[in-house]
C-alpha cells in the first residue's frame, strides 16, 4: 500500500512539475562592433520597426503549453535603436562631417522561441531575424541577418536564463548586421 502511495506522489510531482508559468523578460541586446569605424562622421537616424506577426516570443511548452508564454516586458524597438545608436557611434557616426546623412532602418522579422522536451531534457530553439535597409541620397543598401540557435536544459530554464539566451542570440545578429562589409562598402562609397 506504501509503495503505491509512493508511486502516486511520484507520479503526480511529475505531472505538475511539467505545468509551467508564463514568463515576461526585458530585452537588451547589445552590440560588439568591431573592424574598421565606416561612419567617417556622417550623420544618420535610425528606425526600428517591429514586422513580427505575433509580439509573443513562444511557449515554454509542458502541459498547459498555450499559457505558458513568454513575452516581452519592454518596448523592443526602443531597445533595438538604442543599442543600433550606440553602435553606429562606435563606428564613428557622430554627424561631425558634411557627408550627405543617411537613414537606416532596422526591421525586427523574427524574434521566436520554441521548446520541446525529450527524455527529460528541455530543447530551446531560438531565431532571429533582421532587415536593415540604409539609404544615402538616393542610393539604397539592404541587408538580412538570420541567427538560430539551440540550447538543452535539465529543467525550464527560468526568467532569467531566458532573458539571456534570448539577448545573447538578438545581439549575435545586431552585431552581425553592424560587421557586414557590404553595409560599410556601401557607407564608404556613397
Amino acid at each position: 500500500m506504501s509503495r503505491l502511495i509512493s508511486t502516486l506522489i511520484i507520479s503526480f510531482s511529475l505531472l505538475t512539475g511539467c505545468a509551467l508559468s508564463p514568463q515576461t523578460i526585458d530585452i537588451y541586446p547589445q552590440a560588439k562592433v568591431s573592424g574598421p569605424a565606416y561612419g567617417q562622421g556622417r550623420q544618420i537616424s535610425v528606425e526600428v520597426v517591429d514586422l513580427r506577426a505575433n509580439k509573443t516570443l513562444g511557449s515554454r511548452g509542458g502541459i498547459y503549453d498555450d499559457t505558458s508564454t513568454i513575452t516581452i516586458n519592454n518596448d523592443l524597438s526602443e531597445a533595438v535603436k538604442a543599442t543600433a545608436t550606440n553602435a553606429l557611434g562606435q563606428l564613428g557616426f557622430n554627424g561631425k562631417s558634411s557627408a550627405n546623412p543617411a537613414q537606416m532602418t532596422i526591421s525586427i522579422k523574427i524574434l521566436s522561441y520554441q521548446t520541446r522536451q525529450k527524455n527529460l531534457i528541455y530543447h530551446v530553439d531560438l531565431e532571429t531575424e533582421l532587415s536593415v535597409t540604409t539609404t544615402i541620397n538616393g542610393s539604397v543598401h539592404e541587408g538580412h541577418y538570420k541567427t538560430q540557435g539551440n540550447h538543452q536544459f535539465g529543467q525550464a530554464p527560468n526568467a532569467n536564463k531566458n532573458a539571456s539566451i534570448i539577448n545573447a542570440i538578438f545581439s549575435k545578429t545586431i552585431d552581425r548586421a553592424f560587421s557586414d562589409p557590404n553595409l560599410a562598402r556601401f557607407m564608404l562609397k556613397n
